[in-house]
């Protein structure tokens, strides 16, 4: 799989750290900032494979293209 970066929001709620990929719409959470950063990769990379697995991953970054500047492809 190619990879991709996303801008992504980390914040304490309650004892929790939540990240958060607008881009995507796709949110994790852990119990420390660097956690909550690994889940988020993971739930990212989840999501992502999933997409191309239903054949819809290009859609989904063409249509985050505008909200999501950030999306570089590398090989």
């Amino acid at each position: 799989m190619q990879n991709f970066a996303f801008d992504t929001h980390i914040f304490k709620e309650g004892d929790a750290y939540v990240a958060y990929v607008p881009a995507l719409d796709v949110s994790s959470c852990g119990a420390t900032d660097e956690e909550a950063r690994r889940n988020i990769r993971d739930a990212v990379r989840g999501y992502l494979a999933a997409s191309a697995d239903m054949g819809t991953l290009d859609e989904i970054l063409r249509e985050n293209k505008e909200t999501a500047p950030r999306v570089k492809r590398s090989q």
